[in-house]
C-alpha cells in the first residue's frame, strides 16, 4: 500500500470576484504561499487557545472568522478538489474551498475552507428510529436526493476504480492513511484481500459473492465516509451540509 500525494498547486480557487470580500480574497491568494501559511498557522494557534474543539484534532475553526482549517492529513489537496467538484456540479451544500498549501514537512497540506450551516448529526444522539415520522422522511429523502446527484456524475473512465484524481483509493474501511489501487476493473478490486470475507461463510454470503462476481456495477462518484459526524443538520434534524470529502473517489455503486 502507498500514499499518493497530490500537489497543492493543483488546487485553483474558483470564484469570480462578485463582492469586495471576494476581491480581497483573490488578491490575498497572490501573496506568497509561505506567508499565507504562517498567517493561517498563527490563527490556528490562537484558535487552539481561545476557540472551541471540533470532533477532529486535525480540524479547527479559525476564530473569529467562520473559516475552518485542516492540516496533518495526507489527502487534503484531493479533498479540496473533490469538494470543489461537488460544489460546482451538484446542489449539495458543501464548504467552499479557499486555499491549499503544502506543509514544509512534506506531510500533507494545509487546507482552508468556509464554514457551513448546521451541526454534526452524530452528537445529537437521535437515531433514525427515534425521529418523528416527518423528520425521518425529510432526513432520508434529502440524503437520497444527494446520493442520486452524486451517482449522476460521469466517471473519467467507466471501468477504473480510483481516488477522485485517478490516484489510489483512500478508505477508513481498508487502511488509513495508506491508499490502495487504483484498479483497472472491478474484477481486480474484488481479488484484493480486503474484498474477501473470512471463512467459513454461510449460504447467504456465498450467494452474495456469486452475485458480485456476475454483476458489472456502475462506477459512481462516492463520498466514501458517510458517518453521522460528516452529515450536518439544522435544529429540526434536516440535513443541511455534507462535509469531509477526503475519501471521495470513483467506486462501484454498492460502495456507499
Amino acid at each position: 500500500m502507498s500514499v499518493n500525494l497530490l500537489n497543492a498547486a493543483q488546487f485553483v480557487y474558483h470564484r469570480r470576484p462578485s463582492s469586495f470580500t471576494d476581491f480581497l480574497w483573490t488578491a490575498w491568494l497572490l501573496v506568497p504561499s509561505g506567508i499565507r501559511l504562517k498567517a493561517y498557522q498563527a490563527l490556528w494557534r490562537f484558535s487552539v487557545k481561545h476557540g472551541e474543539r471540533t470532533s477532529s484534532a486535525m480540524v479547527r475553526r479559525l476564530v473569529p472568522f467562520n473559516i475552518y482549517a485542516k492540516q496533518g492529513c495526507f489527502d487534503t489537496a484531493s479533498e479540496a478538489l473533490a469538494t470543489q467538484y461537488v460544489l460546482e456540479n451538484t446542489t449539495i451544500p458543501v464548504p467552499r474551498m479557499l486555499d491549499v498549501i503544502a506543509l514544509p514537512s512534506g506531510k500533507g497540506n494545509f487546507l482552508l475552507m468556509t464554514g457551513v450551516n448546521g451541526t454534526e448529526y452524530g452528537p445529537t444522539g437521535v437515531t433514525l428510529d427515534k425521529m418523528a415520522g416527518n423528520q425521518r422522511e425529510v432526513f432520508t429523502k434529502t440524503l437520497r436526493e444527494w446520493f442520486d446527484q452524486l451517482r449522476c456524475l460521469r466517471p473519467p473512465d467507466d471501468r477504473t476504480i480510483s481516488g477522485f484524481m485517478g490516484t489510489g483509493v483512500s478508505s477508513h474501511r481498508i487502511r488509513w492513511p495508506d491508499t490502495v489501487g487504483p484498479f483497472a476493473s472491478q474484477d481486480e478490486l474484488h481479488t484484493q484481500p480486503f474484498c474477501q470475507p473470512w471463512e467459513p461463510y454461510d449460504d447467504a454470503l456465498r450467494a452474495a459473492l456469486e452475485k458480485r462476481a456476475n454483476t458489472q456495477y456502475k462506477i459512481c462518484f462516492t463520498h466514501g465516509d458517510i458517518t453521522p459526524h460528516n452529515i450536518l443538520v439544522d435544529e429540526n434534524l434536516r440535513p443541511c451540509a455534507l462535509v469531509d470529502w477526503e475519501c471521495a473517489g470513483w467506486m462501484p455503486e454498492y460502495w456507499e
